[in-house]
């Protein structure tokens, strides 16, 4: 069973996958504003780096599940 700790890094990286998938669709409906467009723009890129974030550091949590239970 997984910890609440790594579940809720999971949960969280899925919902920002999705969101960073529906940007192309948002910065294709915005073409006529170029203020729209670099809100889009700004929020998928933080969006990305905080997914990026996540993504290590759970890294960090399987590679340590991985080496207890090697030790164990």
């Amino acid at each position: 069973m997984l910890k609440n700790e790594i579940y809720n890094l999971m949960e969280a990286a899925s919902v920002l996958s999705k969101g960073i998938y529906r940007y192309g669709t948002f910065l294709k409906d915005s073409r006529e504003c170029s203020n729209c467009q670099q809100i889009w723009n700004y929020m998928r890129q933080t969006d990305e780096e905080q997914l990026k974030r996540i993504l290590n550091h759970l890294k960090q949590h399987f590679d340590r599940e991985v080496e207890f239970k090697l030790t164990a």
